[in-house]
């Protein structure tokens, strides 16, 4: 294996999403998340404060279409610079399955659901 793997911050949202599916949310431990994608519990801490955000992790949406507008012509309406920042979002939504799955996982923990 090697030494280094790129992505960490989408393999611990993947071996997280996994582990609360299969023991529950209350049950998982950031060390088990971090160790399930290959990595450190110091690793994880570098992009999450705590196992609850890693649910919440896809703020780059936002990021990404502040961005877009800001970078916009500034001939455009604002919508039309909205609808600029949309056309290249795709790179940075979520799949529909991984959605739902994160959906189902909020749902079944009465402390994550409370939150929501």
């Amino acid at each position: 294996m090697p030494r280094w793997e790129s992505d960490a911050q989408g393999r611990l949202e993947r071996a997280a999403l996994e582990l609360f599916e299969t023991q529950g949310f209350e049950r998982t431990t950031v060390a088990q998340v971090a160790r399930t994608a290959g990595l450190t519990e110091r690793s994880f801490y570098r992009y999450f404060p705590d196992k609850r955000e890693v649910l919440h992790a896809d703020q780059e949406l936002e990021a990404h279409l502040v961005a877009g507008v800001e970078a916009a012509d500034p001939g455009l309406t604002p919508i039309e610079a909205l609808l600029t920042a949309l056309g290249t979002a795709d790179e940075v939504f979520r799949s529909r399955e991984i959605l739902l799955r994160r959906v189902k996982v909020i749902a079944a923990s009465p402390a994550l659901a409370s939150v929501t």
